[in-house]
């Protein structure tokens, strides 16, 4: 994609939602609008019923790990349908967080922090179809 075409791009995205004990969905949002050269539309896993039209609009799914616990079931769901229609799945660790479930890390195509231009960019490299995803702001398996 010709770096004119990458400015212009609406990048389509379906956000994990739901019990939010730490605000975690609104301080994504934050992150992601601070970029203003990024361009995407929500949708929105609670306004939106999971079926195969929802999932062709879909270009990433943002799965945030700190509303996992409180909210499994559709996380868990999201994570089955990226693999089912072959969407790239990022995983948005939590602030401080040095444990995850590594289940997860494994399914996920790109794996970063709350730099909103490293997950600005691993949503650009995951749709744009480039070889797996490794930049500076990777998280290091901690193990």
């Amino acid at each position: 994609m010709s770096d004119e075409n990458q400015k212009n791009k609406v990048y389509n995205l379906l956000i994990s939602k739901g019990i939010d004990s730490y605000n975690e969905y609104e301080f994504y949002k934050e992150r992601i609008n601070s970029q203003t050269d990024f361009l995407w539309n929500e949708y929105n896993n609670q306004d939106n019923e999971l079926n195969d039209e929802l999932f062709e609009k879909i270009d990433v799914i943002v799965l945030l790990y700190g509303l996992y616990h409180q909210n499994k079931e559709i996380c868990d769901e999201l994570i089955d349908k990226s693999q089912e229609y072959e969407i790239p799945l990022l995983f948005v660790r939590s602030f401080g967080v040095e444990y995850v479930i590594e289940e997860i890390v494994e399914k996920a195509d790109a794996v970063v922090g709350w730099n909103p231009h490293c997950i600005i960019d691993a949503i650009v490299t995951l749709v744009n179809g480039e070889e797996e995803w490794i930049k500076p702001c990777d998280i290091e398996d901690e193990s």
